[in-house]
């Protein structure tokens, strides 16, 4: 078994002290493991991504993160591109979340930077765009550039939130492959939240349902599939 590279035990989580999103969740993560999370809409997915990042803070319960400082990337549902910026400007500012001095805070990146860059857009297949600005790229090309900004940042966990959700199947099927190649071989743990069971089944190793405010299953992403998925989602109460 991978080494553990993530422990969450009985996290709890609630919006101005309403009812709980998040309620006694546990959840672990192996190093090199890729993890779908799975539930219904309203079921605390995003939150759950949220407070393994650090943007929110849990009412109760313990997250245990083991990486370097600073080595934890994110790819939000909004994936949030400078539009005005070219494609390899917002890969290159993925490297912000490294420590490197203020030559990089003041737009000034070290040409070692550049080329490292330029080869995380070409491992992603589009370094002919990488003077094109984000505003004028396609759905796809905008998730790409949003995954090499966050490999830029070399983590060694990725959290993707809904990355693909708005590309059609032909393009989701590419991005998700491309990223799960690329996270493999440079050994990135990933936590992705999914609601397409044909996507998890392909790219993930693992799969955990929330349901209720927990995990109220675990198990291979092989395992994985729809019709039981729906059952396990019938009385999951939408928060």
């Amino acid at each position: 078994m991978a080494p553990e590279i993530l422990r969450i035990r009985n996290l709890t989580f609630s919006y101005d002290g309403g009812r709980p999103i998040l309620n006694g969740l546990n959840l672990e993560l192996g190093e090199g493991e890729i993890l779908s999370v799975m539930g219904r809409s309203g079921s605390g997915k995003t939150t759950l991504l949220k407070l393994i990042a650090g943007l929110l803070y849990p009412y109760d319960g313990e997250i245990t993160l083991k990486i370097l400082k600073n080595r934890l990337g994110y790819v939000p549902q909004q994936i949030g591109l400078v539009s005005n910026l070219t494609a390899l400007q917002n890969v290159l500012l993925g490297s912000l979340g490294r420590p490197g001095g203020y030559g990089r805070i003041l737009g000034i990146f070290p040409e070692e930077e550049v080329e490292k860059a330029y080869k995380l857009l070409n491992e992603l297949g589009i370094s002919e765009l990488a003077d094109r600005k984000a505003a004028l790229l396609s759905g796809g090309e905008r998730q790409r550039v949003a995954v090499g900004r966050a490999l830029m940042q070399e983590p060694q966990l990725l959290l993707a939130d809904e990355f693909v959700s708005d590309l059609d199947v032909f393009n989701a099927m590419e991005v998700m492959k491309i990223t799960r190649d690329l996270c493999r071989r440079k050994n990135v743990s990933v936590i992705m939240t999914m609601h397409d069971a044909f996507l998890v089944k392909g790219f993930s190793d693992r799969v955990a349902v929330i349901g209720n405010g927990r995990v109220i299953r675990d198990f291979p992403a092989s395992q994985l599939d729809t019709e039981s998925l729906s059952k396990l989602l019938v009385g999951d109460a939408v928060v």
